[in-house]
């Protein structure tokens, strides 16, 4: 009964996915309201609970759910909804937002606005997104506890402070477009392993630099960790690693300017497949939940 359960979640949050991602994410596509996201996300949390998938339900369907991209349907909707307020507001107006209590009423609303010392126009703006804003945010958070133990453990690939922005597909010398996301921090803090699973590749590359391929258990997916400072000396092709596993050290091996972890993703493809690259900013919006973006560099991308 649970995997007949589970196809049919499955086959919806497959359907989901599939449209919120229709396009991929290298060109304008259709914005998707704040209301549609937040019916969508109210949606599947209703499913998961009427169906009776909880933490204790049979291992096969548990797999099966998190084979249809849980994790990454729930990263899907909330880089939809990013998109759908940069198209009316900055990067640093964005953030603002992003920053209210789930409990804000409108006069709170409206003193986090006005100190976060915006223009005009953009504050105005802003005070008008915020109660959909907060209406789709508390939806999400109530799909993330829906799918509370749901699928394998993952886990951040990089330890410490660390930010990143969606910066998949942005331009890259040689007619090339960058085909991961990059993870900035200090140099030497800690890069670990995702998810449980086992080393295909160790390896220098000129462009990555010391770089780590490592395939998933659950789902086959493949991990690109490049531009290390330096990878563990137990970390050799075939090596099982553990979901939290340091494997390295975050750097600018390679192509790199600054350390940063160049993170990819090979979704479903069980071994090195460059042309399967997906973008994996989905994933890491869920999976790094203390992500915060300097505002400095925010306002760098709104100049």
């Amino acid at each position: 009964m649970l995997r007949a359960v589970a196809l049919a979640v499955v086959l919806m949050l497959g359907a989901g996915t599939a449209a919120a991602q229709e396009g991929d994410w290298s060109g304008p596509s259709t914005l998707f309201p704040l209301n549609a996201l937040t019916a969508r996300a109210e949606a599947t949390t209703a499913t998961l609970y009427s169906r009776g998938l909880d933490p204790g339900a049979d291992r096969e369907a548990l797999r099966q759910i998190d084979q249809a991209g849980l994790t990454v349907f729930i990263g899907t909707l909330l880089y939809e909804a990013e998109r759908t307020l940069l198209a009316s507001l900055s990067w640093e107006a964005m953030a603002v937002l992003q920053s209210l209590p789930r409990d804000a009423d409108a006069v709170t609303t409206a003193e986090v606005i006005r100190g976060a010392d915006l223009d005009p126009l953009e504050a105005w703006l802003a005070d008008g997104l915020a109660a959909d804003w907060l209406r789709f945010a508390a939806a999400l958070d109530s799909l993330r506890r829906a799918a509370t133990g749901l699928g394998p453990e993952r886990v951040c690939p990089v330890q410490g402070t660390n930010w990143f922005i969606n910066n998949w597909g942005d331009a890259r010398p040689g007619d090339r477009s960058h085909k991961g996301i990059d993870m900035t921090g200090k140099r030497g803090i800690p890069v670990q392993t995702i998810e449980d699973g086992v080393v295909v590749q160790a390896n220098w590359h000129r462009q990555g630099g010391r770089q780590i391929y490592i395939r998933a258990d659950s789902t086959g997916d493949v991990y690109y960790y490049a531009h290390l400072d330096y990878w563990e000396k137990w970390i050799w092709t075939g090596t099982r690693v553990e979901a939290g596993d340091v494997i390295g050290r975050l750097g600018s091996s390679g192509n790199a300017d600054s350390p940063h972890l160049h993170f990819g993703w090979m979704p479903g493809s069980g071994r090195v497949d460059l042309s399967n690259l997906q973008n994996p900013y989905p994933l890491l919006v869920e999976i790094c939940p203390d992500n915060e973006v300097p505002i400095s560099f925010l306002r760098q991308l709104d100049d």
